[in-house]
């Protein structure tokens, strides 16, 4: 990948734009938009936006994948209010 703007800016850009996105959507996104990008690149940059706050990931259940989502987007219900 080259040494340009961050790939982490590229996909909080990706997702915002988005709303949400799953991470194979992601890759042939990033892929097309970047050559020699790699799924441990992405992931390593995910985890970074993770760790932030900016972004949330979930697993998409028995198939297996991840859903990704802006942070601030998210909802939470706290216990008291079920």
């Amino acid at each position: 990948m080259s040494k340009g703007f961050p790939l982490i800016h590229i996909i909080y850009e990706i997702v915002r734009e988005r709303g949400s996105i799953d991470d194979l959507e992601l890759f042939e996104v990033l892929s097309s938009k970047l050559q020699g990008v790699s799924l441990s690149e992405i992931e390593k940059a995910l985890l970074k936006l993770e760790v932030m706050g900016k972004i949330v990931t979930s697993s998409k259940g028995k198939k297996g994948g991840l859903l990704i989502e802006l942070a601030e987007d998210r909802k939470y219900i706290m216990p008291d209010e079920e």
